[in-house]
């Protein structure tokens, strides 16, 4: 065995153990909502693994640093298995999310709404007037145009990107984005509806 074989690479290590808090949240002994807080806790990981460590192995790239770490990987072969490894741990959290926790909060009488099309007429009515009092106010769109440079995004903010056509310009195409205040809640409760569930609608960050 050489030595580059005895040790493992920190980051991949890392990755390994915010697998570790996933398994936490797929453990069906553990009461729900204690669950959910574990899934979370993955996400939050991994935002802050990329701002941090992901972009510190991509500043020793565009450096040109090529020594390898003790694990025998240079930083852009780091960056490679990491992709690699995080691609399969989103999966693995969304299906989780999907599979076992949304059934289990609508048995429990929570249902998640993400589509505007599936509230009924009187859940309609209170999200348009929810949007024109609370959320509309606070919001800016700002155009990127030869102009308007790229605005700054602030990290783990949510926000929207949209492409704008002028009608009276047809054919041009304008790119705009909007991001969501941190002062609106991302999950806002609306009225009951037949089922007798507490029903949600979410703003979601994918």
């Amino acid at each position: 065995m050489t030595q580059n074989e005895r040790f493992t690479n920190r980051e991949l290590s890392w990755l390994a153990f915010n697998k570790r808090v996933l398994s936490e949240a797929k453990d069906n002994h553990l009461p729900l909502m204690e669950r959910l807080k574990f899934l979370s806790i993955t996400a939050s990981n991994l935002d802050e693994f990329f701002m941090v460590r992901v972009a510190s192995l991509k500043d020793q790239v565009n450096a040109g640093y090529t020594k390898k770490d003790i694990a025998g990987m240079t930083s852009k072969e780091q960056i490679d298995a990491i992709l690699k490894e995080t691609h399969r741990f989103t999966t693995a959290q969304y299906n989780t999310y999907n599979r076992s926790f949304l059934p289990s909060l609508k048995k429990n009488g929570l249902k998640i709404v993400t589509e505007f099309e599936k509230l009924t007429e009187e859940q309609a009515d209170y999200v348009d007037n929810y949007f024109q009092k609370e959320v509309f106010p606070v919001l800016t769109p700002m155009a990127v145009d030869s102009s308007r440079p790229f605005p700054l995004i602030r990290n783990r903010s949510l926000n929207i990107g949209a492409l704008l056509m002028d009608k009276k310009k047809k054919g041009t195409i304008d790119f705009a984005t909007v991001q969501v205040p941190s002062v609106l809640p991302r999950v806002v409760t609306i009225p009951i509806d037949g089922d007798n569930c507490t029903t949600v609608i979410l703003f979601r960050a994918d």
